[in-house]
């Protein structure tokens, strides 16, 4: 069930291509949803036994896998962009030197790199380096393409996109790890609680950070429907909107039956498969959104 958040996402990424015809994101925005996804994930996995549970390693490794060639794909398309060629053109010096010219797929990787580190070396060694690293390290990658797009010209652009980011990411990566990796009315009566705790902050900094983000970015009320960054930035927050009054729902009604234990196993990975699902549309979203130009 997690694994349909991948096309959710990417239907997000197509929708944003709607709103912003003929203009759009371009196909480098797909490889780049995906390592988005995965690094969200990563950091959700890495910051769950901060809620009283614990991730899989092995499931730590193959997200990594996808976002290292996530990510080491997106460098090809934006090397090809770069050397006005076709991606089937170039070659690993181009390739290179867009990454040594300081292209953020280049500190992504190396975290990516440095997660898979931390796997092998907790499945093969006696390693006691603790899984809170993955968190840190993904939450590196999800910071890095936040704040190199078009808002880091501002000179606090980087402080207001960074932290809606990292609230986004907590927020949306640690309950899609709840939904991989929580199991039984016990688990979810403790890591749910936990959870619903903790997440009105990062719901607080993604709500005004966004706000703040946006409103400047755009510049004045009329430009939200007629420019296609407007149209995108709309609907990022029509889904927000919705997602919160999910997430007010579920706070009221989910979280204390859970914490009573009368809410099954299979009822809270539904409720939070949903909640998910919404999340995955608004991430596939805000990964259109960083590509597009606001004017």
């Amino acid at each position: 069930m997690v694994v349909a958040g991948l096309p959710v996402m990417l239907a997000g990424l197509a929708l944003c291509w709607v709103l912003t015809q003929p203009i759009g994101p371009g196909a480098v925005a797909i490889p780049t949803t995906v390592a988005l996804g995965a690094a969200v994930m990563l950091v959700g996995l890495g910051a769950l036994p901060t809620i009283g549970a614990e991730p899989s390693t092995r499931t730590i490794g193959v997200l990594a896998a996808v976002w290292l060639m996530a990510v080491l794909f997106a460098a090809w398309l934006r090397a090809a962009d770069v050397s006005g060629v076709e991606p089937a053109d170039v070659d690993l010096g181009q390739f290179g030197d867009v990454l040594i010219g300081g292209a953020p797929e280049l500190i992504a990787g190396a975290a990516a790199v440095l997660v898979l580190v931390w796997v092998v070396a907790d499945l093969l060694t006696t390693s006691t380096v603790p899984v809170a690293v993955v968190a840190a390290l993904a939450a590196i990658g999800v910071l890095t393409m936040a704040i190199s797009g078009h808002a880091s010209v501002h000179a606090w652009g980087p402080v207001v996109v960074g932290a809606h980011a990292i609230g986004a990411a907590w927020w949306c990566g640690s309950l899609a790890a709840m939904v991989l990796s929580v199991r039984g009315r016990s688990g979810w009566a403790t890591t749910l609680p936990a959870f619903s705790q903790r997440a009105p902050w990062a719901v607080g900094v993604v709500a005004v950070t966004g706000v703040v983000a946006g409103l400047v970015e755009v510049g004045g009320v009329t430009e939200l429907v007629t420019t296609g960054y407007g149209r995108v930035l709309l609907a990022k927050s029509v889904g927000l909107c919705v997602l919160l009054g999910i997430a007010w729902w579920h706070r009221t009604r989910w979280v204390p039956a859970a914490q009573r234990h009368r809410r099954t196993e299979a009822a809270s990975i539904r409720s939070g498969v949903v909640e998910m699902l919404v999340m995955a549309v608004v991430l596939g979203l805000a990964a259109g959104l960083s590509a597009t130009s606001p004017n």
